[in-house]
């Protein structure tokens, strides 16, 4: 079975490889350090008895439990003979002879033995120990005395193991928590505050995540608008392109003069620039990069009476007249934008109104537009709303055009200034 990778156990098996080899080096050390300073011990002890206690008389030697110390090799006990090589011996040296691994047991026996040379005067000196029972001398059944420092090594690699669990998981929490978070992460939570982690890294990961996300939804967000507002704006020119067509099938059949076949065309060509317009301009708005549409003259009123030739089919099957006034004023704009804005006023205009008048009012650079409607049937908070109004007002506001809506007894009046309020 393969381990997926993960953080949590390579940061688990890195610190605890680190913590027991680091423990365990430290153990060997004081072990080794602990049998070093045993045989300095012994051999500071070996020498100042061996220059300390006189011989006996005529350089006999001297025994003082299992302590020998003798002017000659010859004169220590037999079982350091045996047991330790003469040759071996360097003046002030300790020369030892251990029977067992002391880390683990009490050694069944040890041989000590050291040439003493000062000011001249060599001395031998050895000392043997032996294991006896529970009731003998220097050698036990209980613990060596550096079995302790394995113990503590032991322990200490225990409690740091512990130590790392614990660390983990006080760190494993906080982080399961922002994976629980950002997992269930929605709209509604995108709006309210990170919540809070325990540490500050999780929690600037936290705000990463939430800001990230928020800006993938906006940017959907955006993209639903744009696609709401390209199929709400091109219904109009798809709906010329399709009527005329049909009108030039028929017209072509019956062989009806080429003008009139031209002026159709016209209608479709003038239809397929405004698809074109309409999606610039949309981008335009989508993107929101700062740049401006590109201008050129526009003539207002004449730009009003197509688009309300246009959308002269929504009225097919009402009552109501249109009365339209206009002049010839050209100005500077974007045409696609004002070509947006002037459709959707009158085309809100139109649908609302099921029996009255429609009045629209196009003076140098102002255009209103009001609807009157007769119904009495007809709900007036139902007038005068739409996504056609919602992209009509932010278009408005990016460009800062002014713009007013008001309600009468009988219905709606919308009046927009195309010249930049200052």
């Amino acid at each position: 079975m393969k381990i997926r990778p993960s953080i949590r156990l390579y940061f688990l098996i890195a610190m605890l490889v680190t913590g027991v080899g680091s423990i365990s080096v430290m153990t060997v050390s004081a072990v080794n350090y602990f049998f070093s300073g045993m045989d300095i011990a012994m051999t500071g002890f070996l020498r100042s008895q061996a220059m300390e206690i006189p011989l006996g008389e005529n350089n006999t030697p001297r025994q003082l439990d299992e302590l020998t110390i003798a002017a000659h090799w010859e004169d220590l006990p037999q079982v350091i003979q045996d047991n330790i090589d003469r040759n071996e011996l360097v003046p002030n040296q300790l020369l030892k002879k251990v029977d067992g691994i002391p880390v683990l047991s009490p050694p069944k026996f040890g041989y000590f033995a050291m040439k003493v040379e000062d000011s001249g005067k060599v001395r031998y000196v050895s000392i043997s120990l032996k294991h006896i029972d529970d009731n003998g001398d220097l050698f036990h059944e209980e613990v060596p005395p550096f079995m302790y420092i394995v113990l503590t090594g032991i322990g200490a690699i225990v409690v740091f193991a512990a130590v790392l669990l614990l660390v983990q998981k006080k760190i494993a929490t906080p982080v399961e928590q922002l994976r629980g978070w950002a997992k269930d992460l929605d709209k509604e939570q995108l709006t309210q505050p990170v919540p809070n982690f325990h540490y500050s890294e999780l929690n600037s990961l936290a705000e990463l995540i939430q800001s990230s996300l928020r800006s993938v939804q906006e940017s959907l967000e955006r993209e639903q608008r744009f696609l709401g507002y390209a199929s709400h704006e091109l219904r109009t020119p798809i709906a010329v392109t399709r009527t005329n067509s049909e009108l030039l099938r028929k017209m072509i059949m019956k062989g009806i003069s080429s003008e009139k076949q031209l002026a159709v065309l016209d209608r479709i060509e003038r239809a397929g620039f405004t698809m074109t317009d309409l999606t610039e301009t949309l981008l335009w708005l989508n993107r929101q990069e700062g740049k401006s549409l590109p201008s050129k003259t526009v003539c207002v009123g004449e730009l009003t009476k197509q688009v309300e030739s246009e959308l002269h089919y929504l009225l097919q099957g009402k009552s109501v007249e249109v009365d339209v006034s206009i002049d010839e004023t050209e100005l500077v704009l974007p045409e696609g934008l004002c070509r947006i804005i002037i459709t959707n006023l009158i085309r809100n205009a139109f649908q609302h109104t099921q029996n009255g008048e429609v009045e629209i009012n196009q003076t140098v650079s102002k255009l209103s537009i009001t609807n009157r409607n007769s119904d009495t049937h007809t709900k007036q908070d139902d007038l005068g709303f739409g996504l056609g109004l919602e992209l009509t007002q932010r278009l408005i506001a990016q460009y800062g055009w002014y713009y007013q809506v008001s309600q009468g007894a009988e219905g709606w009046k919308v009046e927009v200034d195309f010249v930049q309020i200052s």
